[in-house]
């Protein structure tokens, strides 16, 4: 049997988390840690995204890497990430993912599915209710909401449109409500989807 054993080398976050990653899949059916410079390459890299700064190592083309990530927080992944599993999964998981992706297949944690999902979406698409509220503003809140977008202060804001800075505080307070925003920040990143 051993022959047919997967190949799992790991690598990345705090050494203390890599030897209870190690021991974990040693004890898994059918899986044995070798070390990255194995000869041949391992089947599987499990990386530990923790610390690691987004920096990948460079891996052997047979080689797929199983990233343990808690966030979906990767603008880009290098093209052997072909799973990711989250950290809350339980130890079960992980034999379930590094045989997944060993066959060539992927292999992504529900709840980071999601955390992906609505990534992908909040960054394509406000809600159709912000938009018709975003539309139904009036033109002066509309500007007001301009300006914030620029990172523009109350004070400057009132002074560019020669209104009071009560005056504009008061736009402001109609349009997070109208908005359901609670803080400039998101009112701008609210405003920067629709640009």
């Amino acid at each position: 049997m051993a022959h047919h054993s997967i190949t799992v080398s790991v690598g990345g976050g705090h050494e203390l988390n890599r030897a209870g990653l190690a021991a974990l899949i040693s004890m898994l059916p059918g899986l044995r840690v070798v070390s990255l410079d194995a000869n041949p390459p391992p089947r599987i890299l499990v990386w530990d995204a923790y610390t690691s700064s987004g920096e990948f190592p460079s891996v052997s083309p047979e080689t797929a890497i199983l990233l343990l990530t808690e966030d979906a927080e990767f603008e880009s992944l290098p093209e052997a990430v072909t799973g990711l599993l989250s950290r809350d999964e339980p130890p079960v998981a992980l034999g379930i993912a590094i045989r997944q992706v060993a066959r060539g297949e992927q292999y992504l944690s529900p709840s980071l599915a999601t955390a992906i999902l609505q990534k992908r979406q909040s960054k394509l698409s406000l809600t159709e209710t912000q938009k018709s509220v975003i539309e139904s503003l009036t033109n002066r809140e509309r500007e007001i909401l301009n300006l914030l977008a620029q990172g523009l202060s109350n004070k400057t804001i009132a002074a560019r449109l020669y209104l009071s800075v009560r005056t504009v505080e008061g736009h402001l307070a109609t349009i997070y409500s109208r908005l359901g925003v609670h803080s400039r920040t998101e009112a701008m990143l609210m405003v920067a989807k629709i640009r």
